[in-house]
């Protein structure tokens, strides 16, 4: 940061695209996003992309090389290894952790050569039986043993995505995923340390728990917020257009979900529909029961120990364009998680790229001099939480 002007954070979703400029301060020069519709060989979200940099440039009055770019994928997930050794002689401890570490990447490696692993997480470290959380500056250990869990994104995605930034003449310096560098941030900033999040997306719902800060559980279902919408385009003989549309005259409403009959539907919603002669009941089922599929679907994946692992007083937060529709309705769903509450977190555009900023700045970077009394961490996010 200390040789750019600029630092540029990049979210690439399958519905949208983020993207915000820094400046040397990690204050906010330029902000924009945009809707796209995904195809698969990311077209139209080049096209809004070189615009989005074009405008950039125009406003900051510089040329945009690179990008940290932070993305997510319906196939991510994420692997636990771990490793023990028993130490004959003096050595030191950053010379093991790093020589197990390139063990770790040579045997994920070898047995999903088609995934790239974008985060490594040390859960635990335990030396001669007391744990620790971090890498600890200790000498004269015996025996010693380390957690791991890597975070992987499929090969051909993360490839696909470098050629295609650079026909745009742009240099990926990093690449985080979205879901984990979000909820890390949103964890400091609601200060929990057992907490979930359930993050409903395009075309996949990614699970993450926390217990004591520290990630425990990752992994993705191939089922978003696009399966509601064709769902509705399907049983009622719309478009996918109009069936996006009724979807998010829900989002805006005050609605009871629920597997009994009609309670309560909002003036906005019925006015709406009734013109259309779209039975609103069944579009209410239609709705819940994808829903459900997913509750259940990622508590059968969670191994339906989550709770019990970082315990019932925790709390559940939804995030993501596809739960918006939790955000002013009521869901009756059966919820096995026995979670202390079921939250909706409206998360903004602009804290999404600040918290790929907050992840790459406390992983990625050494401060210059100006910047050492900042701290680490704790430092930034009280800058960008203000």
């Amino acid at each position: 940061m200390s040789k750019e002007k600029f630092l540029n954070i990049l979210d690439l979703g399958n519905s949208k695209i983020r993207f915000t400029v820094f400046n040397k301060k990690y204050e906010k020069s330029f902000s924009e996003n945009i809707l796209v519709n995904y195809e698969n060989d990311y077209s139209n979200h080049f096209n809004e992309i070189n615009k989005i940099i074009k405008q950039a440039e125009k406003k900051i009055s510089s040329h945009i090389e690179n990008i940290v770019l932070i993305t997510d994928s319906k196939s991510s997930f994420s692997i636990d290894l771990s490793f023990s050794k028993t130490l004959d002689k003096k050595e030191d401890i950053k010379v093991v952790y790093n020589n197990i570490l390139k063990e770790a990447n040579h045997l994920i490696g070898s047995n999903y050569q088609n995934y790239t692993i974008l985060h490594t997480i040390l859960n635990k470290c335990i030396i001669d039986g007391k744990i620790f959380n971090t890498l600890p500056n200790i000498k004269n250990i015996k025996n010693i043993k380390f957690d791991f869990k890597f975070v992987c994104l499929p090969k051909n995605l993360i490839n696909n995505l470098k050629n295609k930034f650079i026909e745009s003449n742009i240099n990926i310096t990093s690449i985080f995923c979205t879901s984990y560098v979000k909820t890390l941030f949103y964890l400091n900033k609601l200060n929990l340390k057992n907490v979930s999040f359930l993050e409903m997306g395009w075309d996949r719902t990614t699970f993450l728990s926390f217990k004591n800060g520290i990630l425990i559980s990752f992994f993705s279902i191939p089922i978003g917020g696009s399966h509601i919408t064709k769902d509705i385009s399907k049983i009622f003989k719309i478009t996918i257009d109009n069936a996006e549309k009724i979807k998010q005259i829900f989002c805006k409403s005050n609605t009871e979900f629920s597997y009994e009959n009609e309670k309560n539907i909002s003036k906005l919603v019925f006015t709406e529909l009734i013109q259309k002669n779209i039975s609103i009941n069944l579009l209410k089922k239609v709705i819940l029961y994808r829903i459900q599929e997913i509750i259940d679907l990622i508590y059968i994946k969670s191994d339906n120990k989550i709770t019990k692992i970082i315990g019932k007083e925790s709390k559940l937060f939804l995030i993501g364009k596809g739960s918006s529709l939790f955000n002013n309705n009521s869901f009756y769903i059966e919820d096995k998680f026995e979670f202390s509450s079921l939250n909706f977190y409206n998360e903004s555009d602009f804290d999404i790229c600040k918290s790929g900023l907050v992840y790459y700045l406390n992983n990625y970077i050494v401060l210059d001099s100006s910047h050492k009394k900042l701290g680490i961490f704790e430092k930034f996010f009280n800058l960008f939480s203000k």
